[in-house]
């Protein structure tokens, strides 16, 4: 792995590698010494920007949360059509298979965010976040006709984003009654109900 010589910039790979490490192993297994196997460095040099480990962890978190949030937030506007927006963030809120690390990482932390205060913060603005982007395409939809709203919108929205959680769940957890397509059906059959479009 190539040196890295900005100290942002080598928190920042510690935080990448160690988002793959938790995917892989779990939250409760993740080492030090793993993260520094995992990154090509001395265990010494993860301790150094990251004294204890939970610092590090809580630094993956945030990390985490923002790209996962911004990542949807910057496809949905690159679409014109409310509709669109909607189908995208139904697509996008469900893990997209087994390299979905990312997604992975965040189901290993919602388990944890009970326990630890941090978390459940981070959670919370997650939560929060995810429906925000439900809201302003529900909104825009309402306002241009394109749906025919049956509740209110923070009332869908929230919907929406707990479906998307608990299909995420039982998703990365192998369930086997239940894969990304029917999921993505079953959201839509929501959507349907809920807004009046056919996705």
């Amino acid at each position: 792995m190539a040196r890295v010589r900005n100290q942002d910039a080598r928190r920042s790979q510690l935080a990448a590698v160690a988002i793959d490490v938790i995917a892989e192993r779990g939250l409760g297994a993740v080492r030090v010494k793993d993260i520094a196997e995992a990154a090509d460095v001395s265990p010494r040099l993860v301790a150094y920007y990251y004294p204890e480990i939970d610092d590090l962890i809580d630094e993956v978190y945030r990390v985490a949360v923002d790209r996962y949030y911004w990542q949807r937030l910057e496809a949905i506007n690159k679409l014109e059509s409310p509709v669109d927006r909607l189908a995208n963030l139904i697509e996008s809120g469900l893990p997209a298979g087994d390299d979905d690390v990312l997604s992975r990482a965040l189901y290993e932390f919602s388990v944890n965010a009970g326990r630890d205060p941090t978390h459940g913060t981070l959670m919370t603005l997650l939560f929060e976040r995810e429906v925000s982007l439900y809201v302003a395409v529900l909104e825009a939809g309402g306002a241009s006709g394109d749906f025919t709203l049956t509740e209110p919108v923070q009332a869908i929205a929230q919907n929406f984003v707990a479906l998307e959680d608990a299909f995420g769940m039982y998703l990365n957890g192998g369930n086997s009654s239940l894969d990304a397509s029917a999921a993505t059906g079953l959201l839509r059959s929501y959507a349907r109900s809920a807004t009046g479009v056919h996705l």
